[in-house]
This record gives C-alpha cells, sequence and structure tokens, in this order.
C-alpha cells in the first residue's frame, strides 16, 4: 500500500498539470481569435478581406484543432501502450511547446499561415490529453476510485477553461493595458507546457511497464481498435458518448449567440457565464461526483446524467422565461454534462482491458474531437433557421443516449 502511495504522490500531480495546460490552450483561443479575424481594423487580415471569407478562415482556424487532436489521439495513446506513458508525455509536451510559440509567432508577425501551423502542432500534441486518462487508469485500482480520479479531471478542466477565458480576454486586450496584445496568452501557455516539462521529468514515474517490445506495427493501433469494438458494452459506449459531446459541444459554443439573441446580452454577462460554467462543472466533479461515486457505478450516474442534462435543456425552451431563469435551467445541465462527461470516461475504461487503456481512451478522444468539429457546423445550420431548435436538438441527442446506454445488452444493468 505504501509503495502504491509513493508513486500516486509524484504522479499524480504531473498528470493534473498536464491535462490543465492542454485544457487551457485549447480554450484560450475563445477570446481572442474572433475579434482577431472580424474586427478589420486589428489589421490581422487585409481590409479587402470579405467578412464571407472571414468567418470561413476563422471557422477553419478553430477546427484545425480538433481535427489535428483527430488523428494525434489515438496514435499517441497506442504508441504510449507499447513504449510507456513517459516518453510519450516528454515528446507531446517538446511538441505543444513549439506549436504555441509558433501560434503566438504568427500573430505577432500577421502571418496566417505560421499560426494554422501552430494550432495544428498544438492539437496535434494535445492529444496526450488521452495519455493523463490512460496513466491514471494505470494507478488506479478499483472501479470507484477510477471514477473518483476521473473528477479530479474534470476539476482540472473546468479549472483550466475558467482561467483561460479570463487570461485570453484580458492580456490579449490593449485597452485594458497598453502592452497586452493577442499572442501574450500563447506565449504564456508555451511558458506553462516549459514548466510542465520539467516538472514531468522530475516527478512522473512510469506508470505502464511495457512486458514486450515488439517491432513497431503501423497495424497495431487498429488492431487494438477492433480488438475494443470487440469489447461487450465498449462499441455502444463510443455512442452514448459521441452523442453526449455533440449535445453539449454544441450546446456551449452557441450560448453567446442564444443570450445576445434573446436577451440582448453584453459582453460581460456572456463572459461571466463562461466563468461560472466553469465553476459548476468543477464544483460537480470537486463535489458532487465523490459522493455519486460512493452510492452508484459510473454507468449508472452517467444514465441518470444524461436523463438530467436532457431535461433541463428542454426546459431551456420555455418561451419568454426572464434570463435568471434560463441560466438556472442551463447552469443544472452543466452539472449533470460535468457528470457525464466524467464517468462516460470511467465507464469506457472500466469495460476495457487495461492492457489496450492508451488505444481505447484515444479512440474516444478522437470521437470528442469528431464532436467539436461537427458540432458548430450542425449548430451554425439550426441557429441559422431557428436558434431555439439548437437547444430541442441538442436536448434531443442527450435523451437518445440515456436510451442507448439502457439497452439490456449493454446498459447498466451489466455494468
Amino acid at each position: 500500500m505504501s509503495t502504491h502511495k509513493a508513486v500516486w504522490s509524484r504522479s499524480f500531480f504531473p498528470v493534473l498539470l498536464t491535462y490543465f495546460v492542454d485544457n487551457f490552450g485549447q480554450a484560450v483561443v475563445y477570446p481572442i481569435f474572433t475579434p482577431l479575424f472580424l474586427r478589420p481594423h486589428l489589421n490581422f487580415l487585409s481590409t479587402d478581406v470579405t467578412l464571407f471569407h472571414r468567418t470561413l478562415l476563422l471557422g477553419l482556424l478553430i477546427a484545425s484543432f480538433p481535427l489535428a487532436q483527430f488523428f494525434g489521439a489515438p496514435l499517441l495513446g497506442e504508441l504510449s501502450d507499447r513504449v510507456g506513458r513517459k516518453k510519450v508525455f516528454i515528446a507531446t509536451i517538446i511538441g505543444g511547446i513549439i506549436g504555441y510559440f509558433l501560434t503566438g509567432l504568427g500573430i505577432h508577425l500577421k502571418e496566417i499561415h505560421l499560426l494554422w501551423t501552430g494550432r495544428a502542432l498544438a492539437g496535434f500534441f494535445a492529444g496526450n490529453l488521452t495519455l493523463c486518462l490512460a496513466a491514471i487508469a494505470d494507478i488506479t485500482k478499483t472501479k470507484q476510485q477510477r471514477a473518483y480520479n476521473f473528477g479530479w479531471i474534470g476539476v482540472i478542466a473546468g479549472l483550466g477553461f475558467i482561467l483561460a477565458i479570463l487570461t485570453g480576454g484580458s492580456l490579449s486586450n490593449p485597452n485594458l493595458v497598453s502592452g497586452f496584445r493577442p499572442e501574450i496568452p500563447f506565449f504564456i501557455t508555451g511558458i506553462l507546457s516549459c514548466i510542465n516539462l520539467a516538472v514531468m521529468l522530475r516527478f512522473f514515474q512510469e506508470s505502464h511497464k511495457v512486458k514486450q517490445r515488439d517491432k513497431l506495427d503501423i497495424w497495431t493501433g487498429v488492431k487494438n481498435i477492433g480488438c475494443a469494438l470487440q469489447t461487450k458494452g465498449v462499441r455502444i459506449i463510443y455512442t452514448v458518448y459521441f452523442l453526449f459531446m455533440i449535445c453539449w459541444v454544441t450546446s456551449l459554443q452557441f450560448l453567446s449567440a442564444y443570450l445576445i439573441d434573446n436577451f440582448n446580452a453584453s459582453t460581460n454577462t456572456i463572459t461571466l457565464t463562461f466563468v461560472l460554467i466553469g465553476i459548476t462543472w468543477s464544483f460537480a466533479n470537486f463535489v458532487l461526483n465523490p459522493i455519486l461515486s460512493k452510492f452508484l457505478s459510473s454507468s449508472k450516474t452517467l444514465f441518470f446524467g444524461l436523463l438530467v442534462l436532457s431535461a433541463f435543456l428542454f426546459l431551456t425552451l420555455i418561451h419568454h422565461q426572464p434570463k435568471a431563469l434560463f441560466l438556472t435551467h442551463f447552469f443544472i445541465a452543466s452539472l449533470a454534462a460535468a457528470l457525464c462527461w466524467t464517468n462516460g470516461l470511467a465507464t469506457l475504461s472500466i469495460k476495457a482491458s487495461k492492457f489496450i487503456q492508451g488505444s481505447i481512451l484515444g479512440v474516444n478522444q478522437s470521437v470528442v474531437a469528431v464532436a467539436f468539429i461537427i458540432g458548430p457546423i450542425i449548430g451554425g445550420f439550426l441557429a441559422g433557421i431557428d436558434i431555439h431548435k439548437l437547444y430541442t436538438f441538442t436536448a434531443s441527442c442527450a435523451l437518445l443516449a440515456a436510451l442507448l446506454l439502457f439497452i439490456p445488452s449493454f446498459g447498466i444493468k451489466r455494468t
């Protein structure tokens, strides 16, 4: 027991820090890229570039991060199963450092190709989110403890989101301090990544013991994925998690548009709303998830979380409700979404063999990346028709996910 505690104390913090930096780097763009591309007076793009082309370029740039992550996550996860977590952690953190500094440099030089390259590199190497989840699965002995520890990852994700929004929104705004520039938050993220690298080198102990070092086989990942998809319950969990992510990503990304369209919300109100969502997300994982994990399995918490998420997203559709009531419904939906996120990961990890945790969770990260790519496309289409249809769609996705999880041959009775 003492040995396990020693390994845990040395390895847990570097994993949490890595997850924090990755989420920070992904969210810091939200208050930066939109004004950078859409406001001609910032002179990042030529003034003769039309609004259509500005929004198109912005969409492609935002999509480059999850698209690169889609390819990086399963490859990095499978590679870590083969050679160990620590080596891949170190390589990906170094790659992330390069990506963040290139992004900042691209903004500083007003060079969109450099910006694009940096963002794609950062996205590819942020596939090490998978390694964080796999490392926690490695060093967690019981199913209950795994759900609890994945909850800590959820807390870190919420804190990273909050600090990224505040950092990106303030340090990129020269109206606050004349020396602030849009590239500064990315240079800060690069510096945080350097600190992360030092902590990883110093404190992380290898959590995955490789029994045999076979020659590199480019089809190994495909074979592991095939093995995973044949595992009872894994396929349905992938589908459930995909529907959940489509629901939540689309709901969150178009919240600003909904607040503006229905309540004429100010920028300060929108920023505060997102900060409170981050706090809500952390609260759910820090306080509620540990309590629920004592009484419910991960799959049951996921099931009930999906039902609550669906119900309160449907409640946001009540016509002519005051803004405070709408936000109350949305914050409760956020609590449920946080529990779904954590316990969906825990359920998937528990159902898979311990020997392919990296591959399984890597595939799931690609599923998440696809949701981040297509969610805005579906949301934009629906919002263009009627913005109220947006939450009808997302609430229906959550409900469908819950129904799929309830299928007797795969559902909560089998976990």
